[in-house]
C-alpha cells in the first residue's frame, strides 16, 4: 500500500530517469551529426574541385576547332567524376533522414511520458 508521497516520489524517479536517457541518446547522436556535416564539407570541397576543373576545360573548348565535341567529352568527365559523390551525397541524406527521425521519436516519446504524468497526477 503506497501512500500519495510515495507514488508521487516514484513517478518523479521515473520522469528523471526518462530525461536522463533521453539526453544521453541525443548526446549519442551529436557526434554522428557532427560527422555528417564534416562529410558534406568534403563533399562540397571535392564538387567545387570538380566543377572548377570543367570550367577550365569548357574555356579551353572554345580555343579549337571542335568545340561542341570538345564541350561535350568535358560534360561527359564532369558527370563520370561527379557520380560518386552524388552517390555518397544520397547516402548521407538517408542517414541524416533516419537520425532526425529517431531524434523525433525521442522527442515524440518525451512528451507522451509528460503527458501521461500529467494526467496521473491530480
Amino acid at each position: 500500500m503506497f501512500s500519495y508521497n510515495k507514488a508521487v516520489l516514484l513517478l518523479f524517479w521515473a520522469w528523471t530517469c526518462a530525461l536522463a536517457m533521453a539526453q544521453s541518446e541525443n548526446s549519442m547522436l551529436l557526434p554522428e551529426i557532427e560527422t555528417i556535416a564534416e562529410q558534406r564539407t568534403s563533399l562540397a570541397v571535392e564538387k567545387k574541385i570538380i566543377l572548377d576543373h570543367f570550367q577550365e576545360t569548357s574555356k579551353a573548348c572554345w580555343k579549337q576547332f571542335a568545340v561542341n565535341d570538345c564541350l561535350f567529352k568535358a560534360k561527359q568527365q564532369k558527370y563520370q567524376a561527379l557520380s560518386p559523390l552524388d552517390q555518397r551525397e544520397i547516402t548521407l541524406n538517408a542517414r541524416q533522414r533516419v537520425l532526425k527521425d529517431s531524434e523525433r521519436q525521442q522527442r515524440i516519446s518525451g512528451k507522451t511520458q509528460e503527458t501521461s504524468k500529467d494526467k496521473v497526477m491530480p
